[in-house]
């Protein structure tokens, strides 16, 4: 009983400490950087919601800085204690599956998000989601614009990746069992990108990418994952909403990525 209480304790402290040093620094990241990009290019009467692509870009360049020094301290630690590596890296066979499912992914998250939107069409909540959508990812410029792909297509994939499924993953499952330490960054992975659009489906994605990770022992298998859906997220022509159509097209990447991953549990 002792040591389950233990177990549960070391988890929430685990995961407590995961969300406070992300939110410091995206709520530090956020608010600090948008208004100083604003006094620079000289634009006082601006809104600083138009430059929060610079507060996220700075707030992945900062993680990415601290991963850097915390992976390697931790791969020394793990070397010497264990004779593993911290966060895993084993050779990848054929790599293309995970760009398989990636497209699956894709494929359920359009579906999922398309029903959401029907459903609660022209409630507040909705209203509040898009417009927080809107003032993250709208380009005022061409410089915003590569900007946003830069954040969604490379740093979302690799730093989210390296935090998720990597460190989160990694410190929880050494203290619960593998099956909790994939629902339980799945979990987190959904609070994280606590918005009505994109929480039930970053659940789902953040399952996918854990169960992934653990059955290749590669980061760079969950990542091509991430990359190639939120790659084709910033494809607008591909969202065709709830048409003939765009079920088709949803239907058609969910086979692909069930093939995929029927692939990848052989």
């Amino acid at each position: 009983m002792d040591n389950k209480l233990t177990k549960i304790l070391k988890s929430i402290f685990i995961i407590m400490s995961f969300l406070m040093v992300n939110i410091l620094i995206d709520g530090l990241t956020g608010v600090l950087v948008p208004p100083l990009i604003m006094s620079l290019v000289d634009k006082p009467r601006a809104n600083p919601m138009d430059y929060m692509v610079y507060g996220l870009l700075a707030g992945q360049i900062v993680k990415a800085i601290i991963l850097y020094f915390l992976i390697r301290k931790r791969e020394n630690r793990f070397d010497q204690k264990y004779q593993s590596q911290y966060i895993k890296s084993d050779r990848l066979e054929k790599p293309i599956r995970f760009v398989g499912l990636g497209l699956g992914t894709v494929g359920f998250g359009l579906i999922l998000t398309n029903l959401i939107m029907k459903v609660l069409d022209g409630t507040p909540i909705l209203d509040n989601a898009m417009r927080l959508m809107e003032n993250a990812f709208s380009a005022q410029n061409t410089l915003q614009g590569m900007i946003i792909l830069l954040v969604i297509i490379i740093g979302a994939p690799f730093v989210e990746e390296l935090l998720f499924r990597g460190v989160l993953f990694e410190e929880l499952n050494r203290v619960v069992s593998t099956k909790t330490t994939i629902i339980l960054t799945a979990l987190i992975f959904a609070l994280y990108h606590f918005n009505i659009l994109q929480t039930p489906n970053t659940f789902f994605m953040g399952l996918i990418l854990a169960y992934v990770y653990y059955n290749t022992r590669s980061i760079k298998a969950p990542i091509i994952v991430h990359l190639t859906n939120n790659l084709l997220a910033t494809m607008p022509f591909i969202d065709q909403g709830i048409t003939p159509m765009g079920v088709a097209i949803y239907i058609g990447f969910l086979a692909i990525g069930i093939y995929s991953l029927r692939t990848l549990r052989k």
